[in-house]
């Protein structure tokens, strides 16, 4: 696949979610299941082993086996597909990247690793090393909004200015102040966003896609959004309003006492468009199945438009 630029890197792309069987083990036929969903749903790009993806739990083979399994599903179909290459350890980074950079993917996506908050010197030091091994594969930083260190418009400028190599970054979003202070990392990377903030983002900011979010509640309707900002700009602000307060309602409780990845399996469990549950690897917690059945509910009685043909 040739490598993706700021310019191709664009649209609504889903996340693998790991489906686990009652020992905690990789179901792989759903893996299976999920690509096909994605690909009938007609996403814009596929990855793995982001926070949805549980990257911190997966064994080297499975990491291994989910960057084969992945990338020939994609090049198959032509999908444009990135490796999350994110580890616990920063070494550990750089060993997944040597692994399968001959599966050839639009890009590596990293996070940076977390024991202790880095320094700009040291957070530049770790992309200069993770560029510098993946090409001419180019990166994709990924920043999420419960990191120990969430950079700042400044601190971006600075990293996309000086460090070639690094064509997208991965981050929350914002409000209008947000995007107007990125727009100068936008004007050089492709900036995505969660998929709830998509239609103000391309409308009214600076972001070029979305992850995650609500590719996971719905991957259709995630696409159908995407399609929405383009051709009715103002409807899809309508509805970006009403999916934030049906958000709110269904989830908003929980946040916060639950990892992000359980949240993102519990929203595919709502959806009901695949094969998942909403168990995560040990040791970390389910969320339970009266407040699943609950949510559940919300979204499928509050969301239609994303739930159209599922």
């Amino acid at each position: 696949m040739n490598p993706l630029t700021p310019q191709t890197l664009k649209g609504t792309w889903a996340t693998i979610l790991l489906p686990l069987d009652e020992r905690n083990e990789i179901i792989w036929k759903h893996v299976d299941e999920q690509l096909d969903i994605f690909a009938e749903a007609g996403v814009d790009g596929i990855y793995f082993n982001g926070t949805a993806g549980e990257f911190f739990s997966q064994s080297e083979e499975e990491f291994l086996k989910l960057a084969r399994t992945i990338a020939n599903f994609c090049e198959a179909r032509s999908i444009p597909f990135q490796i999350g290459a994110s580890h616990a350890h920063a070494s550990g980074s750089l060993q997944r990247i040597r692994q399968t950079r001959d599966l050839l993917p639009g890009a590596f996506q990293v996070i940076l690793p977390e024991r202790i908050p880095h320094t700009q010197e040291e957070i530049a030091a770790f992309l200069i090393r993770m560029v510098a091994e993946a090409a001419p594969i180019p990166i994709v930083v990924y920043n999420p909004p419960n990191a120990r260190k969430v950079l700042n418009h400044k601190e971006w400028f600075e990293l996309v200015s000086t460090i070639d190599g690094i064509i997208g970054i991965k981050v929350a979003g914002g409000d209008d102040a947000w995007h107007k202070e990125m727009q100068k990392v936008a004007d050089q990377v492709s900036v995505f966003v969660a998929g709830v903030r998509l239609p103000t983002g391309i409308i009214h900011g600076c972001a070029s896609g979305s992850y995650s979010n609500l590719a996971c509640l719905s991957p259709k309707g995630a696409v159908r959004l995407g399609h929405l900002i383009q051709s009715n700009p103002e409807k899809a602000l309508q509805e970006q309003a009403h999916i934030f307060d049906v958000f709110d309602k269904a989830i908003a409780h929980i946040r916060g006492r639950y990892a992000d990845c359980a949240l993102d399996k519990t929203l595919a469990t709502a959806g009901g468009w695949g094969p998942m549950t909403p168990d995560v690897r040990w040791p970390l917690s389910r969320v339970p199945g009266e407040e699943v059945e609950r949510i559940t509910d919300i979204f499928q009685k509050e969301l239609a438009f994303l739930f159209t043909n599922k």
